[in-house]
Parts: structure tokens; C-alpha cells; sequence
């Protein structure tokens, strides 16, 4: 493993671990503002106010308007699943547990994964499934199993 997987490795794990954190405290900020959509709006205002921020920061150029229109529009549908993902988290992590929740969205993640890989969809080059693999998925399968009938 290179150094700079490594760092890789660390840094989509702390991202890991900030997702469960991040379903909680939605979860509080929806109690508080009175609704979960409220909540998940001030999420994902705040990340693009951060976003924004960062690209302000760094002076990233933007593409013209033609350019950006350019692009099939199911490039644009990101946004709406990261909206569900927000959502979801902070209205079914408090419900479920945080490690039932996200042992079911891993599974869901790992099953999806595998299947964009094998095929090279949407841009991801082309990891075709091995036995290897479908092992891994399963032991995350048993994984989850075990979190879901520990409840």
C-alpha cells in the first residue's frame, strides 16, 4: 500500500466516521427547528456556503454557461441523492441506531459500488467482481445481519 493511498485511506475513514455524527446532530436540528426538512435544508445551505467558501479560496475558475448546460442532465441528479442521503440519515439514524442504519447503508453502498466498478459506469474505470469481492460483500452482509439482529 503506497503512501498516498494511505492518506486516502485515513481520510475517506474520518469521512466515515463524521457520517453518523453528522445524522445525529441533523437529527437534534430537526427537534429543535421543528422539522427534519428544515434541518436538512440548513445542511446542505451550510455545506454549499462552504463549498463556496473553498472555491472563493482557491479561485476556481468557472465553466461558462454552455459548458455547464453541456451536460447530460443526469450529471445534475448528485445533488438530489445527496439530499436523500441527508435526509434519510437524520430522520431514520435516530429511529434505527446509528450502527443499524449505517450497516444498512454500507451494504448498500458495497452492493452499489461493486456494480459500477464491474461495469465502469459513470466514470469509474473498470474493477470487474471476483470471488474475492462477492466474499467481501458478504462478510459485510453478515456484518450487518448480525448489527440487525442485535437490536
Amino acid at each position: 500500500m503506497s503512501a498516498t493511498y494511505l492518506g486516502y485511506f485515513i481520510v475517506a475513514l474520518l469521512i466515515g466516521c463524521g457520517t453518523p455524527v453528522q445524522a445525529g446532530i441533523n437529527s437534534l436540528l430537526g427537534k429543535t427547528l421543528g422539522h427534519p426538512l428544515l434541518a436538512a435544508a440548513t445542511n446542505t445551505t451550510v455545506a454549499t456556503l462552504a463549498i463556496l467558501i473553498v472555491i472563493i479560496l482557491v479561485r476556481v475558475k468557472l465553466p461558462s454557461m454552455k459548458v455547464a448546460m453541456a451536460a447530460p442532465w443526469w450529471m445534475w441528479c448528485g445533488g438530489i441523492i445527496g439530499a436523500f442521503a441527508v435526509f434519510g440519515a437524520l430522520n431514520f439514524a435516530p429511529k434505527m441506531g446509528a450502527a443499524a442504519y449505517v450497516s444498512v447503508t454500507i451494504l448498500g453502498i458495497v452492493s452499489a459500488s461493486l456494480l459500477l466498478d464491474h461495469f465502469g459506469a459513470i466514470g469509474f474505470q473498470k474493477h470487474p467482481i471476483t470471488f474475492g469481492k462477492l466474499f467481501g460483500a458478504g462478510m459485510v452482509v453478515f456484518g450487518m445481519a448480525i448489527i440487525q439482529f442485535q437490536r
